[in-house]
């Protein structure tokens, strides 16, 4: 997928490991993400991440490339039973490509692709409340808040409450 302002939604590829892992060993990137991504993050994450979307254990994953290198990652996990029509979308961006309107391009292109081509009606994302950046760069792209869950979350052993962000078919 390819969309504007050189962002590119690929797989991501083996060369790129070593690069997506300098990027993601950010404890800025962990402090917004669940718990289960690890930080500090290795060379050796990386590698056991493309394992997996290798073997089909994860599926529906994309480097996020600007200008031809990989700058973050982005996922869609389809629901299943009754929110079938609906998926959730993750994603994290390295540092030295914020401020580019990378992301909100790259969740456009993405939740555009799930609506139209994968026929989902409802695509959504859990927002740490504090996450100001990810609430603004859904809402670039369309989404809207559809519910605060408070209290949802525990980051670090603090509650927080999570921010429903949600993008439909019309």
């Amino acid at each position: 997928m390819t969309g504007n302002n050189d962002v590119q939604l690929k797989a991501i590829a083996h060369s790129d490991l070593e690069d997506m892992a300098l990027l993601a060993n950010n404890p800025a990137i962990a402090a917004n993400l669940r718990d289960s991504f690890p930080s500090p993050y290795s060379l050796k994450d990386a590698e056991e991440f493309y394992a997996l979307i290798q073997q089909g254990k994860i599926k529906n994953v994309w480097g996020i490339y600007f200008k031809g290198k990989i700058a973050g990652v982005i996922t869609l996990t389809p629901q299943s039973d009754i929110y079938q029509h609906s998926a959730e979308i993750g994603y994290w961006l390295g540092a030295p490509f914020h401020g580019k309107g990378v992301m909100s391009e790259a969740v456009s292109l993405l939740s555009d692709y799930a609506l139209k081509e994968m026929h989902l009606h409802r695509i959504y994302a859990g927002v740490f409340a504090y996450n100001i950046a990810s609430q603004k760069v859904l809402m670039k792209a369309g989404f809207h808040l559809e519910a605060i869950k408070k209290q949802a979350v525990i980051k670090n052993g603090v509650m927080h409450d999570e921010h429903l962000m949600v993008k439909m078919n019309s």
